[in-house]
């Protein structure tokens, strides 16, 4: 039910992002299939992440040296990231359960995306307590598909 909130969600920001107050109300902007398939990329990546698998949350990036990530610092290549990554989450109690919101995903010529949104970590105090902030992530279209190659949390 999550994932269709969410879904529901990136359609009203990509409906009603940039450019939207230009447009009448009898206007609609509709989403392009590059644009669907990164956000279904987020919305996967929402839900290997409350399960506590890191590993298939780790899967949407570009297994490559240059793929960068900025946790505390910034980490290059998938390896380094998943390591930051087992560092600070090791478990599924740490991790919590995420939940992302006004997602938006634009174009960024026709092999790259970007998709920007909210975030809100939710997980016991002992665990490091309840996280808000934003992140951007950084898409590249490859054979594989779509593949982040940077991303950042704030």
């Amino acid at each position: 039910m999550r994932l269709r909130l969410l879904f529901a969600t990136f359609a009203l920001a990509v409906c009603a992002g940039p450019g939207a107050a230009a447009q009448s109300s009898s206007e609609m902007f509709t989403a392009t299939r590059e644009q669907l398939d990164v956000a279904k990329i987020v919305l996967r990546q929402q839900d290997a992440w409350n399960q506590g698998d890191l590993d298939a949350y780790l899967s949407y990036y570009k297994d490559a040296p240059d793929t960068q990530a900025v946790l505390a610092t910034l980490v290059r290549g998938v390896e380094n990231i998943r390591a930051a990554y087992k560092a600070n989450f090791p478990n599924k109690e740490s991790m919590g359960a995420i939940e992302d919101s006004e997602l938006e995903v634009r174009a960024l010529g026709d092999n790259f995306a970007l998709a920007t949104g909210k975030y809100h970590l939710s997980r016991s105090r002992k665990s490091g307590g309840d996280v808000s902030g934003t992140f951007s992530e950084v898409f590249e279209k490859t054979p594989a598909g779509w593949k982040i190659i940077f991303s950042e949390s704030t």
